[in-house]
């Protein structure tokens, strides 16, 4: 499950040109996270500033993200999940016991 926020916004005459954004992506207990500014390339007025959500703001950059059929941002948290299950606690670290493993 990927848990987006826009932590600010830039704007020119009423339009979004630029956005701060925060994902944070999770599965069962695990999760990753990053943080990035995205510029819109042609940013137009979709909706008028003041009706503007902070889900339509991620979901355009979402959508001008995507590159060979996927959103890059979010491909790459998937990846980084994916190889958390490879994981393992290194021998000189502290072990955790865990019942019945």
């Amino acid at each position: 499950m990927f848990t987006w926020k826009i932590l600010e916004v830039s704007a020119k005459d009423g339009v979004i040109t630029h956005a701060r954004y925060y994902v944070m992506a999770t599965q069962d207990d695990k999760s990753v996270e990053t943080e990035g500014n995205w510029y819109f390339d042609c940013p137009t007025v979709k909706v008028p500033f003041e009706q503007v959500t902070e889900e339509m703001v991620a979901n355009w950059i979402e959508s001008e993200a995507v590159k060979d059929g996927q959103c890059h941002i979010t491909a790459r948290l998937q990846e980084q999940l994916e190889a958390l299950e490879d994981t393992v606690i290194p021998p000189w670290q502290p072990q955790v016991f865990t019942p019945g493993q």
